[in-house]
């Protein structure tokens, strides 16, 4: 890149002290006293508070939104492994893993804020409660205990 025309340093105009107003290639430069910097540091805590109250406002709906989705997950879950068992049940035979997994289901509870969905996950719990329950009783049967 070819630079055509080059301006000198001492026609960029400046403020000038008494001192040097008389030489032509005085030019100084001052810088501001700060006046624009502390106008911005003096708005700058509003404009960052906003912000910060806009950010725990959308982490916190995450929050309950991924609460809920987890509630609804585990709740789906302990539903999906109640299926299993009801098949398991009809087949004549129940792995013993089944049962442990249905009972890690029920030790993962976590409340999602939401009333109605907090009820439907804890009558699916009670269910595996009670399933569970009976499985253990069954298997306390066959082994004499």
């Amino acid at each position: 890149m070819r630079i055509v025309d080059q301006k000198s340093v001492g026609s960029v105009s400046g403020t000038r002290n008494a001192r040097g107003a008389g030489r032509a290639g005085g030019a100084r430069f001052t810088l501001d006293s700060g006046g624009a910097l502390q106008r911005a540091e003096s708005q700058a805590p509003i404009s960052i508070l906003g912000g910060l109250e806009a950010l725990i406002a959308i982490q916190s709906e995450d929050t309950t939104r991924e609460r809920r989705r987890r509630s609804a997950r585990r709740g789906q879950g302990m539903l999906d492994i109640l299926d299993e068992l009801k098949l398991a049940l009809l087949a004549g035979r129940v792995p013993p893993e089944l049962q442990a997994r249905l009972g890690a289901a029920l030790r993962d509870a976590i409340p999602s804020g939401d009333p109605r969905l907090d009820g439907i996950v804890d009558a699916i719990e009670l269910r595996a409660e009670v399933e569970l329950a009976k499985l253990k009783r069954a298997g306390r049967r066959e082994t004499g205990g």
